[in-house]
């Protein structure tokens, strides 16, 4: 902490990562009125490398996985710029080096992905772009194999200028998460001056990417008394989903360009973890479903990985 009472929120600078600093930032001064909150922009690894597909960056930049997107947030909290970073869950690796933890996070939004389109029901023959290996996947077995995909980077206004300006492009898929973050979320809008249309598409078919919808806040695990700032704002549920679902991802071994979808609900007082995995020897995905307590989420993800393991054999 800076000083008494006060804490510096670390955060991206693409309009959905201050959009998102800006929904901690409320929380906090809400919660501890009290409290003097301010943020500080830092550019990372992730945003500045928008040449090449995401599954590429980590290689060439020597990143270990999806740190391209928090290694410079965590080197900030090391040296004291920063007190919390806040991060779409599903950018944080599903292991943290032990300097650091993730102690809290918010409500969780829409999950669904949302395909974006130049023409309204469009058949899925032509070209899709995602930078995102699940989607690309599930995406081919859902249209068919009339489906051609490109690769698509950038923050989400530049993903949507994108589609609208390449001709040869018919489609893309966003998250609905980031899409109403920003208030661009319409079944029928314009981007740049051109007609487009928002379809949200169903989860049993695109399960998912870990901790969709999800805000997490990582601090220093040393750090008590930003952890238990952070805590006092966590939402419940949303925290012990995003922990079954990590939990699985650990127990995968999975990286950022491994086809894999998983998204846990809580039913009662029971948690449904349901996953989809594109194993390299297989023409289909693996589907997997599995439930387990509130109070043991990450017991649940290794549980899921274990079916996982039995169905491949």
């Amino acid at each position: 902490m800076k000083a008494d009472k006060s804490l510096v929120i670390g955060t991206r600078g693409s309009a959905l990562a201050l959009a998102q600093a800006d929904m901690l930032q409320a929380a906090l001064e809400a919660r501890y009125p009290e409290l003097s909150v301010r943020r500080e922009i830092i550019h990372t690894t992730g945003d500045k490398r928008t040449d090449v597909p995401l599954a590429d960056v980590a290689k060439l930049s020597g990143v270990v996985d999806k740190g391209i997107f928090i290694k410079e947030l965590e080197y900030a909290l090391l040296d004291g710029r920063i007190d919390v970073a806040v991060h779409s869950l599903k950018d944080v690796p599903s292991e943290l080096s032990e300097e650091f933890c993730l102690p809290s996070v918010l409500p969780r939004a829409d999950v669904q992905d949302v395909l974006i389109t130049k023409v309204p029901n469009w058949d899925g023959c032509g070209v899709l772009a995602t930078g995102s290996v699940r989607r690309q996947m599930m995406a081919k077995t859902y249209f068919g194999k009339k489906l051609q995909v490109v690769d698509l980077r950038g923050n989400v206004p530049t993903r949507l200028s994108k589609l609208v300006a390449n001709q040869d492009w018919n489609a893309a898929i966003l998250a609905k998460a980031g899409l109403e973050r920003l208030g661009l979320y319409a079944p029928q809008t314009q981007v740049d001056g051109i007609n487009v249309w928002m379809t949200p598409l169903p989860t049993e078919s695109f399960i998912p990417a870990v901790g969709q919808g999800i805000v997490g806040m990582e601090c220093l695990a040393s750090n008590t008394v930003v952890r238990s700032y952070l805590e006092g704002i966590c939402d419940t549920n949303a925290f012990v989903c995003g922990k079954a679902e990590r939990a699985f991802l650990v127990h995968l071994g999975a990286t950022c360009s491994t086809p894999v979808g998983v998204y846990a609900q809580i039913e009662g007082d029971e948690v449904v973890l349901r996953a989809c995995y594109y194993a390299p020897s297989r023409a289909l995905p693996v589907i997997i479903e599995v439930r387990g307590p509130l109070n043991e989420p990450e017991s649940l993800g290794y549980k899921a990985y274990k079916v996982l393991a039995e169905k491949l054999g």
